[in-house]
């Protein structure tokens, strides 16, 4: 039981490292604020995505209710598509923010609530903050849940008391995993913005032609 349950912990880390969760992921926290904004990207990403999958296996577990592969092929559609906004948000959308002043104030950058920012820095429209990171996390956490069912040990899903702590260790090693990816990708633009526009366009590209692929391979 130990064995399983903390193999469950490492399907979730790698589980947090999928091609659409890490173009997600980067393609939101490279959008200008800083370390600690990829950081709160990358967490509420996290949680959204961890309580989605928690709360559909629990339910499928207990309740004895079988997930059609149909239902999860249609949701991989929809998470491609996200994926696919995301991406050409990513392009279209002005230059990272960077550290900067002006008007005699202070060496600052902005934070991901306020959209009226208005001297060459980029704009993080008010439905990219933080409500809108969990709600993406949350939506790209729908096609797994079936997934995750079918990763539960037997044994597992007879004892309640394991059933839950096998979906939070799964849960946790989605969160750290997703939280390593948002601190990579933030770091990473951070160096790339010693050249020109950075990661920004190689980043939405990716997320674009993943997006693409990804409803492409579900229809």
């Amino acid at each position: 039981m130990f064995a399983a349950l903390i193999s469950l912990f490492g399907q979730g880390l790698l589980h947090g490292l999928g091609p659409d969760h890490c173009l997600a992921i980067a393609a939101l926290s490279t959008s200008g604020g800083g370390m600690r904004r990829a950081a709160g990207v990358s967490l509420r990403f996290g949680v959204g995505h961890t309580v989605v999958l928690a709360a559909g296996a629990l339910v499928a577990a207990v309740t004895g209710l079988a997930i059609p592969a149909r239902w999860e092929s249609t949701l991989e559609v929809v998470g491609g598509v996200s994926l696919l906004a995301l991406g050409c948000w990513t392009v279209l959308s002005k230059r990272a923010l960077l550290p900067h002043s002006h008007g005699g104030l202070a060496a600052h950058t902005h934070g991901d609530e306020g959209a009226q920012h208005d001297h060459g820095g980029a704009v993080i429209p008010p439905w990219a903050g933080g409500r809108f990171q969990t709600l993406a996390g949350a939506v790209f956490g729908l096609s797994g849940v079936r997934g995750l069912l079918m990763l539960l040990p037997l044994m597992a899903r007879e004892r309640t008391a394991s059933l839950l702590l096998g979906v939070l260790l799964f849960g946790a090693g989605v969160v750290l995993s997703m939280f390593g990816v948002g601190w990579f990708a933030q770091r990473a633009a951070t160096a790339a913005l010693r050249w020109e526009r950075g990661l920004r366009v190689p980043v939405g590209v990716a997320s674009m032609l993943c997006g693409a692929w990804w409803v492409v391979s579900h229809v």
